[in-house]
């Protein structure tokens, strides 16, 4: 079981918003909270990302940032510039370019892709990142798929062809992925929480195990036994590198297929509880509601909601 792909589908991303600026200084473009996650390419030149009280980061050609939970960030060609709201920040540069005609030389290019969410709730990947990823450009380089990926999706955003607006959201979701595999390779062991526990052979094991069979009425001893390891130690070792107890991280994964099966079918409340291991729907509807702080009916009208 591939548990990042199985987490990807069961969550799904919705459309990709995709933006190709070219700028000149003085500029700042802020992104605002209602941005849930983006990615930003530069193409050319250099510019300056601010997120949050980090110092702000130099970013180069080629390099790739991924903001994935809706953090206020802003790229800016000096740090010291103050930023504007980001459709705001572009009507001000057709007027200047249209002032000034700058040469080619003088601008920088960014590609900035929003990515957009088919529910309200967190996404379950996005919440396990951290809270900027920066690929540079060197590291971009050396990995042939992301640089491949990234200039594919770079000429897209400069070519409006037949077909982008299906083409375009499918490079955003891959280009996605290739970051977080490229972060999580580069990562210390045990340095990066749920997903480096993918690269745990044991608690890796564990996390396929119950991707496979959610619906599985799964003991910590039983897991432990399926991955070769006592019970004290397995369940420590999950809990130390997933960040939540396997008891904790099975429930939280069940309330996710069962939002999802709420949102896409029209299955009962009884079948989906069955399908997500529960013996009942009073059981499942209470777990669902500590989850999501609705009933699973309520979550069902309020996803159906126009």
């Amino acid at each position: 079981m591939d548990v990042l792909a199985d987490v990807l589908r069961v969550s799904a991303l919705g459309n990709a918003i995709l933006n190709r600026s070219e700028l000149v200084a003085p500029f700042g473009l802020e992104v605002g909270p209602a941005v849930r996650a983006a990615i930003h390419i530069v193409q050319k030149g250099l510019c300056w990302l601010r997120i949050g009280k980090r110092k702000p980061i130099r970013l180069g050609a080629g390099d790739i940032v991924l903001i994935p939970r809706g953090t206020v960030h802003s790229l800016l060609d000096d740090p010291r510039t103050p930023a504007e709201p980001f459709v705001t920040a572009l009507r001000s540069q057709v007027r200047r370019r249209e002032q000034r005609a700058p040469q080619r030389e003088e601008r920088t290019v960014l590609v900035c892709a929003e990515i957009k969410f088919d529910e309200a709730e967190p996404h379950p990947l996005m919440t396990v990142l951290p809270s900027l990823i920066h690929v540079s450009a060197l590291l971009a380089e050396s990995d042939h798929g992301l640089a491949t990926l990234s200039r594919i999706l770079v000429r897209e955003a400069l070519n409006e062809r037949m077909g982008a607006e299906l083409v375009v959201p499918r490079l955003v979701d891959t280009l996605l992925v290739f970051i977080v595999r490229n972060w999580i390779e580069q990562q210390p062991a045990e340095s990066a929480g749920w997903l480096g526990a993918l690269r745990d052979e044991q608690i890796g094991r564990a996390l396929s195990l119950i991707h496979e069979a959610p619906q599985r009425n799964w003991t910590v001893g039983e897991l432990a036994s399926k991955v070769a390891t006592s019970r004290a130690t397995f369940a420590r070792r999950f809990t130390a590198l997933v960040g939540e107890s396997p008891h904790a991280y099975i429930t939280r994964w069940r309330m996710n297929l069962a939002a999802r099966l709420l949102r896409t079918t029209s299955d009962s409340a009884e079948r989906i509880s069955a399908s997500v291991g529960y013996d009942s729907p009073t059981a499942f509807g209470a777990a669902f509601r500590r989850h999501l702080s609705v009933s699973p009916g309520q979550y069902r009208r309020r996803s159906l909601a126009p």
